[in-house]
């Protein structure tokens, strides 16, 4: 083994002597370093591999790291010490991800992970597992992320790793948090924290206990916020955590910032910025450079909140996280909404629109739903696996008639009562799943609300600007404000139509469709037949199957309108057997269906029709009309009102 040893300390020495003044060996001089050092004049033996796994993991945040690591994977290979591969390989995915290297972390993770369970270390493929879903969250993948940490959660428990079940808690509760289910994430970070607290996991309790800050942030309760924040700072002062002081301090700074005391939460953002220049991470920086701006915007430093936003996308495009990218376009709009500058707000207005896309939200929550069900069935699946083994245990041991039928009369008692509860809990996942869809759709809306209409509100401000510095084309100023003004009318119709309970039947998505249908039609001088017959006038109907419903036909219509050059228009829908039939048929040039086109209008169609889990078809060639038919399902129309939702209650992952 003595042959070995000058092998590490000539590269060291090598890479001393190569790095320039003032390169990370530099500032690595003192108790790390030496650690370090020492480390490499150990004699080779798996021992030596083990501590550099839990030095660099204590330390990751150092450049040092990458000779260590390399010095690690050569020993495990000249050793044959496989076992301590998958360690290794996670703990460098942990490393590249500090440093924003998300697909090289992927990499590691997965690679960790594969080889982990080829082994049978069920512990490393747990925290594998966690890893890689804390690097979809970090690149905004939340649907990926949630499968991994559940996945994690399940194994987790079943192996009693409370380290790991905490962290997958924890993560959960994060990604509920993105997708704005406060409530729900303050439920899994109180159930990660008395978990992480068995487990002697005290950075898992400052994250814990930041995430809980968070959401009541978001909620709007600062005072709550801040007390749950100075409890993260504490604990992450007394573990020495750099990252999670930061975290600390932008957080409380955002609560300062919400209370008007901006001179202080720009002392702590500053405080914040001195340990994230430092750290590698970026996606920290980010952050702390977009909550600097936000705070210089608001005391009128426009220079250097643009210096801030600015810095903050750079970093953020870097890495790829469009959460921040998002932020920094929305404070680049607002300040230059502040500074008199309308068309570079307009533009930065449209990039923030392309990152606030709805859709992925309203998926990501469908995903969450589904994969807290499963979890929440396969325990319920392996407790009822439980006990009906223990009854059958108890059947072997049975000695007597006596006792026969004691058991008998308990088993008896067990079928009851096993029946109750089941039926107990199918009304109450019913329940849920019903309260589940509105809450979707009043996220759906809210979402739309926020996105569209702020969006066509800020260009209605943007344009008023315009037209009051402009000496020309105040005509065309006047008519985009005018068609942007009706656009918000339409939106704003259509959502209190959706939302009013009385319009929960057939009859009055009839009549809202004729209120839509009948001025587009007579604005063309189109000849039209809207025929909607009486025997569906009395059928119910859930909200979001009107809403898609509606938004299928005034898609159909609208295009109609703009280029079909028809003369004779048709909408008719007829009640059959087993679904309610559509159509929306003109006499009109048609068009070629396997032509590309950059409208997204026949796709928005087939989205809404898949929504709803209704059949479509759509007939046309060029000089021949267009026919669009679905078919709804009468099987998708079962409706209940939902009972009353009880009153509602930043993300960081490291």
């Amino acid at each position: 083994m003595k042959i070995f040893l000058p092998y590490g300390l000539l590269l060291l020495a090598g890479l001393l002597l190569l790095a320039p003044a003032g390169t990370i060996w530099s500032q690595t001089k003192g108790p790390v370093h030496l650690e370090a050092m020492a480390l490499l004049h150990q004699p080779d033996s798996r021992s030596k591999v083990d501590s550099i796994i839990a030095f660099t993991m204590r330390n990751r945040k150092n450049n040092l790291m990458d000779t260590l690591f390399k010095a690690g994977f050569e020993l495990v290979k000249r050793l044959g010490y496989q076992r301590a591969e998958p360690r290794l390989l996670d703990a460098y995915g942990v490393y590249n991800r500090d440093f924003s290297r998300y697909a090289l972390a992927l990499a590691n993770h997965k690679d960790s992970r594969a080889l982990a369970h080829k082994l049978g270390d069920i512990t490393t493929e747990i925290h594998a597992t966690n890893n890689i879903g804390v690097v979809y969250r970090r690149l905004d993948e939340n649907g990926k992320a949630l499968t991994l940490h559940m996945e994690a959660l399940r194994l987790a428990e079943k192996t009693g790793d409370d380290y790991s079940a905490s962290v997958s808690l924890n993560s959960i509760g994060n990604i509920h948090i993105v997708l704005g289910n406060y409530n729900d994430a303050i439920l899994y970070f109180r159930k990660s924290l008395p978990i992480a607290q068995r487990a002697h996991n005290m950075l898992g309790m400052a994250m814990n206990y930041n995430n809980i800050g968070e959401a009541y942030e978001y909620m709007g309760r600062l005072d709550s916020a801040d007390k749950y924040y100075k409890r993260s700072l504490y604990y992450n002062e007394k573990i020495n955590s750099h990252k999670g002081i930061a975290i600390s301090y932008n957080s409380i700074g955002n609560v300062l910032k919400k209370q008007h005391r901006i001179g202080e939460a720009i002392a702590l953002f500053q405080k914040a910025k001195r340990i994230t220049d430092t750290l590698g991470d970026g996606l920290y920086r980010a952050n702390n450079y977009n909550n600097l701006g936000n705070a210089y915007l608001l005391i009128n430093q426009y220079d250097k909140a643009k210096t801030m936003f600015f810095d903050a996308l750079l970093i953020a495009r870097d890495i790829g996280t469009m959460t921040e990218i998002k932020s920094a376009y929305e404070g680049l709009m607002k300040l230059n909404e502040q500074t008199g500058h309308p068309e570079a707000a307009l533009l930065y207005s449209k990039l923030f629109k392309q990152y606030s896309d709805s859709i992925v939200t309203e998926s990501n929550n469908r995903h969450v739903r589904q994969m807290e069900a499963i979890y929440d069935t396969e325990k319920e699946k392996a407790r009822i696996a439980f006990l009906e083994a223990n009854r059958e245990k108890d059947s072997v041991l049975r000695k007597n008639d006596r006792v026969f039928l004691f058991g008998a009369l308990i088993l008896s008692l067990l079928i009851l009562t096993s029946g109750i509860l089941y039926y107990l809990r199918y009304r109450l996942l019913e329940r849920n799943k019903r309260l589940s869809q509105e809450l979707e759709i009043r996220s759906q809306i809210a979402s739309d609300l926020h996105d569209d209409m702020g969006s066509t509100l800020s260009s209605i401000h943007i344009f008023s600007e315009l037209l009051r510095k402009s000496g020309t084309n105040k005509e065309e100023l006047l008519t985009k404000i005018e068609a942007n003004a009706k656009d918000t009318l339409d939106a704003l119709d259509d959502i209190i139509w959706l939302v009013k309970p009385s319009n929960d039947k057939f009859s009055n998505l009839c009549q809202h469709i004729r209120e839509y249908a009948i001025p587009m039609f007579q604005s063309k001088g189109i000849r039209f037949n809207i025929d909607f017959p009486e025997s569906v006038s009395e059928i119910p109907l859930p909200m979001d199957t009107r809403r898609n419903i509606f938004l299928i036909v005034k898609e159909t219509v609208n295009n109609l309108v703009k280029y079909s050059r028809c003369t004779d228009a048709s909408i008719i829908a007829r009640n059959e057997d087993t679904v309610i039939f559509f159509a929306i048929k003109d006499n009109g040039i048609g068009f070629d269906p396997e032509k590309l086109t950059d409208r997204n209008g026949i796709k928005n169609i087939k989205s809404r029709a898949q929504k709803i889990n209704a059949d479509i078809k759509i007939t046309t060639a060029c000089g021949d009309g267009t026919l669009v038919e679905f078919w709804v399902s009468k099987e998708k129309l079962v409706y209940e009102k939902p009972a009353p939702a009880a009153a509602g209650m930043k993300n960081h992952s490291r």
